[in-house]
């Protein structure tokens, strides 16, 4: 009677031992999942603020395009008002002479 009681004990021993192997693996994924929601999370903002990183840069090039184009603009102007004002300056000394 002894050594039965002894086996079932050991049985039930053995049981409890596999409960609690499942109940620590299903906390294990349990934490995994959270682990995994909150690297997706983190992924998605990441990625949010790379594309707005890469649209500001395209914005910010896109000026930089504009004022050079600008700045060309104005230098051209710059050459023409230079070539004028020689030009106005030498009709003012051949008008001297």
């Amino acid at each position: 009677i002894q050594q039965t009681q002894i086996e079932k004990h050991k049985a039930l021993a053995e049981e409890s031992a596999k409960k609690c192997d499942g109940l620590q693996l299903q906390v294990e994924i349990e934490n995994l999942n959270r682990s995994h929601k909150q690297a997706a999370a983190f992924h998605s903002t990441v990625e949010v603020r790379l594309n707005r990183a890469l649209e500001e840069t395209e914005r910010l090039k896109t000026q930089l395009t504009k004022m050079q184009q600008a700045n060309k603009m104005h230098f051209e102007a710059a050459k023409l008002l230079s070539f004028t004002e020689e030009e106005f300056m030498k009709a003012l000394d051949w008008g001297k002479s």
